[in-house]
């Protein structure tokens, strides 16, 4: 028999966030509720993409409320991108999530602007060439990104006012899609 949850722990305040488009072509995260829960951050990495590094980790004890993995989570400014969620006895539930800061980005930048929504960058890897008669970086993020976000590969994205180009798509999650994204930068 597992422990119960202490009910007095619950002290630290949070909200509940869903993506909702609002006006047409602007999504933002959006509070649905406030929470009561327990943060706990860890000295291990979230695992939150796939292709990517990732980020500081924290595990939430809450009240047993609708949540899924297409919410988040925001503690004080922190954004909390939720990773798991599990059932704790009969009244909790236990949340692993990535302390994440959010992009500010836009889709289709080769075509004037498309959508604009929140995306998180990781680290993927740095690629150094040195062509005749000069350097440069191939500089390669993965931008995750809510599910009802499409980029198109071959396409650019701007993400916080720097395009990239877009060139894998990883969309078979079904909370989340992937995007290797990349540009060059002369040294």
């Amino acid at each position: 028999m597992k422990p119960s949850i202490d009910a007095g722990k619950l002290r630290d305040t949070l909200q509940v966030l869903e993506l909702k488009e609002s006006p047409a072509g602007t999504w933002a995260w959006q509070n649905v509720r406030n929470a009561r829960g327990q943060v706990e951050l860890s000295t291990k990495s979230s695992l939150f993409s796939s292709v990517g590094i990732g980020a500081r980790g924290a595990e939430i004890i809450l009240r047993r409320q609708p949540l899924t993995l297409h919410n988040a989570l925001l503690w004080g400014k922190q954004h909390l991108f939720l990773t798991s969620i599990l059932p704790e006895g009969r009244l909790h539930l236990r949340v692993q999530a990535a302390l994440v800061e959010l992009s500010e980005c836009q889709a289709d930048m080769d075509e004037g602007g498309g959508a604009k929504f929140p995306g998180i960058l990781a680290e993927k890897y740095l690629k150094w060439e040195q062509p005749v008669p000069y350097s440069t970086n191939a500089i390669t993020y993965v931008l995750v990104t809510p599910k009802a976000i499409q980029l198109q590969r071959g396409g650019l994205v701007g993400v916080d006012g720097t395009n990239y180009e877009v060139q894998l798509a990883h969309v078979l999650d079904p909370w989340k899609n992937e995007y290797e994204i990349m540009r060059r930068e002369d040294l």
